[in-house]
């Protein structure tokens, strides 16, 4: 008996393009799901980052017996004749020694900069910063937005001791406790941790920002590098990840408020400075928040949809006696 053997059959083009639309729809259903697999691992990441800062600024205090300074003034003796001059260090200067960067420390004390990446400071969701020279996203508390000249120990922990010295934040200011105030967060604008306000302060010069032309006779105090502040008025805008964050005393959206680091002011009704400051505020790239530390070394994902009370309570170390307009609020684990 014979076997006739059938003709093989091939694919038509039709199934062939009907196969490949179906790897295409997987692929399409795939893609955000790796995407977001990577942004997750990205936002542990930049936690993991954090938590060792704020286990520094405890060790800090505990070896300082005070909170350190947004901005602190650096011993005139010690400064190196060879160096850049600098006579004030920033607070994530002040932390090298506690995070073990000895070394890069004694060069900030001689008065010395030198454009050193330290990957901590840097969240790996940041896309449009270079991971070279003193780059950073991670910003400090520094209290209510406004002239430093206001600043207090109630408003905020991190102060601007060049220009007030004497203030520090000790441990008995901590009346609403360090778990339950904010310490530090992310921000997008931020510039580099060695820079205060737009260029850090050199040796004769003045611990104001630098003057802008346009608008002579401003405050120019208005410290917004490398920190995050609060307003005392409320807002309906969204302050953490918000791209249209309010000027303060202006009803209007900031001009040129993008996630440049370094603008050029072409508003003449809202101060230069002030576009700055309003910069300073908890920002990522992560979707639904941002990444914080606490007082106590606490680090947690902040939802961008916290209520602005609750948000401005958890900047404040005394909320009684700070000039929020809300000074009896009582917060809950679930408000934040």
């Amino acid at each position: 008996m014979f076997r006739v053997r059938g003709a093989s059959r091939a694919f038509t083009l039709v199934e062939l393009l009907v196969v490949i639309a179906i790897i295409g729809v997987l692929v399409a259903l795939l893609l955000p799901a790796v995407s977001a697999a990577r942004e997750s691992g990205r936002k542990t990441q930049c936690l993991n980052n954090m938590r060792p800062l704020g286990l520094a600024t405890l060790a800090f205090d505990e070896r300082m017996r005070r909170w350190p300074g947004a901005i602190e003034p650096l011993d005139v003796e010690r400064l190196s004749s060879l160096g850049g001059g600098e006579l004030y260090r920033t607070w994530a200067v002040a932390l090298l020694d506690d995070i073990e960067l000895v070394q890069l420390s004694d060069a900030y004390t001689a008065g010395n900069r030198p454009d050193t990446f330290v990957a901590v400071f840097l969240c790996p969701s940041e896309d449009t910063k270079q991971r070279t020279a003193a780059a950073t996203s991670i910003v400090c508390n520094a209290g209510m937005a406004g002239p430093i000249a206001a600043q207090t120990t109630a408003n905020g922990p991190f102060l601007n001791q060049a220009v007030n010295g004497k203030v520090s934040m000790l441990e008995g200011h901590w009346f609403d406790g360090q778990d339950t105030t904010l310490s530090l967060s992310e921000n997008l604008d931020a510039t580099r941790f060695d820079y205060a306000g737009w260029g850090g302060f050199a040796a004769g010069g003045s611990i104001e920002d630098p003057i802008d032309t346009k608008f002579v006779g401003e405050q120019k105090d208005h410290l917004w590098n490398p920190t995050f502040r609060w307003y005392p008025s409320d807002t309906s805008g969204r302050f953490i990840n918000s791209g249209n964050a309010d000027c303060p005393s202006n009803t209007t959206p900031c001009t040129n408020h993008d996630a440049s680091p370094l603008r050029s002011s072409s508003s003449a009704t809202i101060p230069y400075q002030k576009q700055q400051e309003a910069d300073a505020r908890p920002s990522s790239n992560h979707p639904g928040g941002v990444n914080v530390v606490f007082a106590s070394g606490r680090a947690q994902f902040l939802r961008e949809n916290v209520d602005y009370k609750v948000y401005r309570a958890l900047m404040t170390p005394n909320e009684r006696k700070s000039n929020s307009p809300y000074r009896t609020l009582i917060l809950e684990d679930s408000d934040y």
